[in-house]
């Protein structure tokens, strides 16, 4: 739910299984042979995802006027997220309710989405959240990000807007954002930009790695976009567990040290 800025030096450089993207429809295949050849058609099929570096944007650049539209534009674009991605405009829309804030009122926003109702002055309300660098509200559907947060920022707090709500409900917040964290770096790697690095995620992300390990990223992708049961599956019969013995061992934060 929340982007935690960090120093530059803390990054994670951690392995990446090789995804590739599914087979193009052979109908449309066909269609292109037909009408501008075969290796103009081969030459169009491996193009990749362009919208992001079109637009000149780099993983680092600050928000503006244009992210949700260029991110929701990206996600639109995503040849390896389309299968997962589906049904989930317009009512989920990157540019419907995304706010870029002063720190002032970011602050604000996170104090109550907290539900923190006690009197804290400025400074106190700063060194509380000052680390935040973004948020999804799931009451309100709303994403926040700072002026001073960057693209990448941004790409991670939307894929917890079109991300399943029982994947968060099941499986936690740890889990959650590494599954997250690992979704936005995928975008954003199909579209030719850099992985996030100034972010806190880093064990997070390593513990999704695992269960993409464990299976594959389309079965993480199924469960985290679409509910879908084969990863809890997978995960219950490594640990041998059943799914309330899974559950008190993800409250624990106990599962991903057994995977």
């Amino acid at each position: 739910m929340r982007t935690r800025l960090a120093s530059a030096a803390q990054y994670h450089s951690g392995r990446r299984r090789q995804v590739a993207s599914g087979p193009p429809d052979q109908e449309l295949v066909l269609r292109l042979q037909r009408t501008i050849g075969n290796r103009a058609t081969t030459r169009l099929l491996q193009r990749k995802p362009d919208v992001l570096t079109q637009a000149g944007i780099k993983t680092d650049d600050r928000v503006g006027d244009k992210t949700a539209a260029m991110i929701q534009a990206a996600l639109e674009q995503s040849e390896k997220l389309k299968p997962y991605l589906k049904d989930k405009f317009p009512k989920s829309a990157i540019t419907k309710d995304f706010d870029i804030q002063t720190d002032d009122d970011f602050d604000d926003a996170v104090k109550a989405m907290k539900h923190n109702t006690e009197p804290m002055t400025r400074n106190q309300i700063r060194a509380a959240y000052g680390n935040v660098g973004g948020f999804f509200d799931r009451s309100t559907k709303h994403i926040h990000v700072r002026q001073r947060s960057h693209f990448g920022h941004a790409v991670h707090e939307s894929m917890h807007k079109v991300a399943h709500p029982a994947f968060h409900a099941f499986w936690g917040d740890f889990i959650n954002e590494g599954v997250t964290q690992f979704f936005a770096d995928l975008l954003l790697e199909e579209h030719s930009l850099g992985k996030v690095t100034d972010h806190q995620y880093k064990n997070e992300l390593a513990c999704a790695e695992k269960l993409v390990d464990l299976t594959d990223w389309e079965t993480v992708a199924k469960a985290y976009f679409l509910n879908d049961d084969a990863l809890r599956q997978a995960v219950m019969k490594k640990l041998g567990m059943d799914t309330g013995t899974l559950r008190r061992a993800i409250l624990d934060e106990k599962v991903c040290a057994r995977l």
